[in-house]
């Protein structure tokens, strides 16, 4: 089995903010008009993820590769949609010339999906600028970015994946082998060439968003993450915080098979250096509240809960409506049921005492660190009543462990009174969540601070820009404004046919904006903040 390259942190060449287009793009360069993106720093950019490519690595975690690596490969089990073990493996091989994908392929890819969101979901064939998508990645527009992207659309239109029974199928509701690509073609033109640049998704992956199994990302929290580590862990549980809050796996699987860290780590406390940074940016970025590593050695494991509750509650409706939305990934039903998460003890306790797994699943999807405190002490005192004969077990045992664990905080526990909470304190009033949710909420404060200093950066930013572009206008002749507009019209007339006429519309007024300020020299977001006055 080949092995991934060491992970390392990638500092992303940033541009948040960037207005001004390179003075070595001309007028009548397309890619250096931006088509749409919405020039606020600050905005949030909601992207997608394709869910297959959120469950195992894509890309090596450093941004070069080792050149005699030439297959990364990846392996896991669940349970299938009968309950049996499906053994899955994620092959991943580049094309000889260009290699396997880096960690800011990574970045590309989720860059090329908000392009295919923004245009609907619509087609196979997207077409768009250069710049346009610089900005949308936040890269400099300046030469060597230009490279970098081509670089990156040359590694992912060269690269091939063979999933052994790890491809899930959203129409079937089954996992199927696959051998697939990313990207079937692209295009690129500058400013030599009128026309603008396109690329076109493989017949599987855009298959696998028209039937909906994708979700909704954040592009801006992805982007300001620090460590490809990071990123990694991001969408890996972005996925599986979407339908659960808590979620227990062995250490290695987490590190080797999820998020691709060499094989060449191959103890514990080694792993934790590599992983504790990340986990630590994410509880500091509000995504987790704790995490804990459990066992020793290989039997390791990582327990990690969310700071937030899951943004959806399942049900076989609900599946259908956020298809026909696109908002969530549909068909969650049957996913639940078929891609476990590293096997989670409180649900394999409930399945072994009788409940079945998907009613076991539904109860304990979503829960808390308190509810799965108590449903773990509920099933204990469960197995003693029915060790003891109780006759509140012998007739339904099944039915009443069902009731208990359903509404846990309804169920009282031996002994339980002397030690609740007394009426009318100011904690007994509030819900074990709410508790919960108490105790996280000093940990996001922090981090929501440093987020609020940097709005409120971007606002002033935002001020000053405007009321510098509304000088510029009132100081040009209506004869020079009108020049303008017709210069950045004819850089772009080649694409009214490729875009709506919003888009359009958009382009060229930013545009005109973007040349105004460039005459006027004026700073990028970035270059302004660092002598603002805080």
């Amino acid at each position: 089995m080949a092995n991934t390259t060491d992970s390392g942190t990638f500092d992303t060449t940033t541009g948040a903010g960037a207005h001004a287009m390179e003075r070595s793009e001309t007028s009548a360069d397309v890619s250096a008009v931006p088509v749409s993106f919405t020039a606020h720093p600050g905005s949030v950019k909601i992207a997608r993820d394709e869910m297959n490519l959120a469950e195992f690595p894509l890309t090596v975690l450093s941004k070069r590769v080792d050149p005699s690596v030439k297959t990364l490969e990846f392996t896991d089990a669940v349970k299938g949609k009968n309950g049996d073990l499906v053994n899955r493996k994620w092959i991943i091989t580049g094309a000889d010339k260009f290699g396997l994908p880096t960690s800011s392929d990574d970045e590309v890819l989720l860059g090329l999906l908000k392009l295919t969101a923004d245009d609907g979901l619509r087609q196979r064939k997207i077409y768009f600028t250069r710049y346009e998508l610089l900005k949308i990645l936040r890269w400099t527009t300046e030469g060597r970015s230009y490279t970098r992207l081509q670089n990156a659309l040359d590694r992912l239109s060269g690269v091939r994946i063979k999933a052994t029974n790890a491809f899930y199928d959203n129409e079937s509701k089954l996992h199927s082998t696959r051998n697939f690509g990313i990207i079937d073609e692209y295009e690129i033109n500058d400013g030599r060439d009128t026309r603008p640049s396109f690329f076109t998704w493989s017949e599987v992956l855009f298959t696998s968003f028209q039937v909906g199994f994708i979700k909704k990302l954040d592009l801006d929290f992805y982007l300001d993450l620090e460590s490809a580590v990071s990123k990694r862990l991001y969408r890996y549980l972005d996925k599986h915080f979407w339908y659960r809050s808590r979620i227990q796996m062995n250490l290695f699987t987490l590190a080797h098979e999820k998020i691709g860290i060499s094989r060449n780590y191959v103890y514990t406390s080694s792993l934790r250096q590599q992983l504790e940074p990340a986990l630590d940016e994410l509880k500091q970025r509000g995504m987790l509240s704790s995490y804990e590593f459990i066992g020793k050695g290989k039997s390791t494991e990582i327990v990690l809960q969310a700071a937030q509750p899951p943004r959806k509650t399942v049900s076989a409706q609900q599946s259908n409506t956020s298809q026909a939305k696109g908002d969530s990934p549909s068909g969650f039903e049957s996913f639940l049921n078929s891609d476990a998460v590293g096997g989670d003890p409180l649900i394999d306790a409930l399945v072994q005492r009788g409940i079945a797994e998907k009613q076991a699943r539904k109860l304990v999807i979503g829960q808390g660190r308190d509810a799965a405190e108590r449903r773990t002490a509920i099933v204990a005192h469960f197995d003693k009543l029915v060790a003891s004969g109780s006759h509140l077990v012998s007739k339904n045992p099944q039915g009443f462990l069902y009731r208990a664990v359903e509404k846990p905080f309804d169920f009282t526990l031996p002994g339980e009174k002397s030690h609740r909470l007394e009426r009318g304190s100011p904690q007994s009033s509030m819900k074990f969540g709410e508790r919960n949710e108490a105790r996280s909420s000093t940990s996001r404060a922090a981090s929501e601070s440093v987020e609020s200093t940097r709005r409120d950066l971007e606002i002033r930013y935002l001020t000053e820009r405007k009321r510098k572009l509304d000088a510029l206008k009132s100081a040009i002749s209506a004869v020079e404004l009108n020049t303008l507009r017709q210069e950045v019209e004819g850089a772009l007339a080649k694409l009214r046919a490729y875009i709506s006429a919003t888009r359009f519309s958009e382009a060229l007024k930013h545009g005109v904006d973007e040349k105004l300020l460039e005459r006027a020299d004026y700073p990028d977001f970035e270059k302004w903040r660092k002598t603002a006055a805080l």
